[in-house]
């Protein structure tokens, strides 16, 4: 349902086929250039005793 408070030249409508801009606009001035790298996720298993979790091996 659209908003009828808003006005269309301000806000035109969103159309979910279109893609999404590369530009993010401006960032924050203590923005890093570039990301780190990301922390590998922990795995079933890893840390907890040895209890594999997930799903079992067939017999």
């Amino acid at each position: 349902m659209a908003n009828p408070d808003l006005d269309p030249d301000e806000y035109p409508p969103i159309d979910p086929r279109e893609p999404v801009p590369d530009d993010p606009g401006e960032l924050l001035p203590d923005t890093p250039d570039e990301l780190p790298e990301a922390l590998p996720e922990p795995m079933p298993g890893d840390g907890d005793g040895g209890d594999p979790g997930g799903v079992r091996e067939p017999a």
